[in-house]
């Protein structure tokens, strides 16, 4: 997101005095998850569990913690950095369990591909067209880090319903589903960055992963975030909401 769209995002957001008041007291505000949570509350949506994956510094998590009433988050994420700053966030709210891992389709450890921008950090390394649209994204360096599947991080855990997933693995959705089959199971919606074009060499689509989503019994319902390229306003990812078939 360009400065200026940040700008208008945030003063379109004072309008709102919850959000003010969101700005000034949570420990991490974003822009873009206040308002995507936000909607999906007015919405209808009453998660009682949000499994967050991809969690950053914990934008999402922070902002599901705080807008979904009696909801337990536990949020993913492998990066050291952003783990020390998730585990603050821990603390200070009680609902929000941490997991310093990446997810994927089996066990073991992976590469992580750590940007200058870090929630364009990616077990993918970066394609083309998202360079060309970011240029300023660019690799650091690459870490090792621990990989497991959500089944089993999850084996023992209890997972009140109804539950929402969320994942934002820069292109690497595809390996975090397969690795997840015993628990999309139990999911009731789930929200997934998705490509129109490749960001990342190997990703799948939007098309995939719909295809991949309808083999679990779960359906598209409605785009509820995107992400445009700032040069000439193209559509390049999608946040799209999934949600059990009846």
């Amino acid at each position: 997101m360009s400065l200026v769209h940040k700008i208008h995002h945030l003063f379109s957001l004072l309008e709102d005095l919850g959000s003010l008041q969101a700005l000034l007291t949570w420990p991490k505000f974003s822009v873009t998850s206040y308002k995507m949570i936000s909607s999906l509350v007015k919405q209808g949506l009453r998660p009682r569990t949000v499994l967050d994956v991809g969690a950053n510094v914990g934008q999402f998590a922070v902002a599901a913690a705080k807008l979904f009433p009696n909801v337990q988050v536990h949020s993913f994420e492998p990066l050291p950095d952003c783990v020390a700053e998730l585990r603050k966030h821990a603390v200070s709210l009680g609902n929000l369990a941490v997991y310093p891992v990446a997810l994927g389709e089996q066990e073991g450890e992976v590469m992580m591909h750590v940007n200058a921008q870090s929630r364009a950090s990616s077990v993918l390394p970066l394609a083309q067209a998202h360079l060309a649209a970011f240029p300023e994204a660019r690799e650091q360096k690459e870490i090792k880090v621990r990989v497991t599947t959500l089944d089993h991080a999850l084996a023992n855990v209890h997972l009140p319903r109804p539950i929402l997933l969320k994942i934002d693995v820069q292109g690497y959705e595809a390996q975090t589903l397969r690795g997840a089959s015993a628990t999309l199971k139990q999911i009731d919606y789930a929200v997934l960055e998705s490509s129109f074009k490749p960001m990342y060499d190997g990703e799948l689509l939007f098309m995939d992963i719909v295809r991949l989503m309808e083999a679990q019994g779960m359906r598209f319902g409605r785009p509820v975030g995107w992400l445009a390229a700032p040069g000439n306003g193209e559509i390049l990812q999608m946040d799209a909401l999934f949600e059990r078939a009846a």
